[in-house]
């Protein structure tokens, strides 16, 4: 896991009763000013910024991808005085009443798909350019139905559904990743989530395209043959929409 690529998938919401226009002010100095410090001075390679499609109270309002070349560099990039400046400024906001955190969480790339048209040139990458809508998707698994799905999805997922899936016009790609356990130290948090274990990130081109995929025979197909793996009805642990806010890179 050390050497996989990483990401930490950060997850927020106002407070409540926070103003709405400080909680605006809060996302600007978020969007300018801390991800391009964390972005000049650490080991992180690149920032995207998502907003919830359909405002859901069980999910973030916002979330952040900050992308890493491996685990290393995440650890590295926490000890960071940059990172600890941002995170004493962060506190400052949560304790106005104005912000609440609710995702921290790192995740390793365990496998990656890109369609035809946007190449990721041979290297499994967890930054994929101009991708307007993110769905994220998780089972609620028993840990020996982890067992299986992983198994199914390595021997049969990967090598029968995912080139399938590359075809589904607007798809743009697919990565599943594997929780480290490890979350960005120093910040107050909502709650201590159990996180899945494995998380499941698709992109597409549009809205449509994801609405497009939900419908769609290859879906169907991947579902039907899941459940012949695992007969128990699966219940999703996270299954929302995010849209594209803004990106920066290294």
């Amino acid at each position: 896991m050390e050497n996989r690529p990483v990401i930490n998938l950060g997850g927020r919401s106002p407070a409540p009763g926070a103003d709405a226009e400080v909680f605006q002010r809060f996302l600007k100095w978020q969007t300018e000013v801390y991800s391009p410090m964390l972005l000049k001075a650490s080991e992180i390679v690149g920032v995207d910024h998502y907003q919830i499609v359909k405002e859901n109270p069980e999910y973030p309002a916002r979330v952040a991808l900050y992308h890493y070349k491996n685990l290393i560099y995440w650890k590295t990039a926490e000890g960071t005085p940059e990172n600890s400046a941002i995170v004493q400024e962060q506190r400052s906001w949560v304790a106005r009443g104005i912000v609440d955190y609710i995702w921290a969480e790192a995740y390793a790339l365990t496998k990656s798909f890109r369609s035809k048209q946007y190449p990721s040139g041979g290297n499994e990458n967890t930054i994929i350019e101009n991708a307007p809508i993110m769905h994220l998707e998780a089972y609620r698994l028993s840990p020996e139905e982890q067992g299986k799905y992983v198994k199914w999805f390595n021997e049969y997922g990967c090598t029968v559904f995912m080139p399938l899936f590359m075809k589904v016009p607007g798809l743009i790609g697919y990565d599943q990743y594997e929780d480290t356990g490890l979350k960005r130290a120093g910040r107050e948090y909502m709650e201590e989530l159990e996180y899945p274990k494995y998380l499941s990130i698709i992109y597409f081109e549009n809205l449509n395209a994801f609405e497009d995929f939900e419908k769609s025979p290859e879906l169907a197909g991947f579902q039907k043959v899941m459940r012949s793996v695992l007969p128990r009805r699966l219940k999703y642990e996270w299954y929302v929409q995010y849209q594209l806010v803004g990106s920066l890179r290294k």
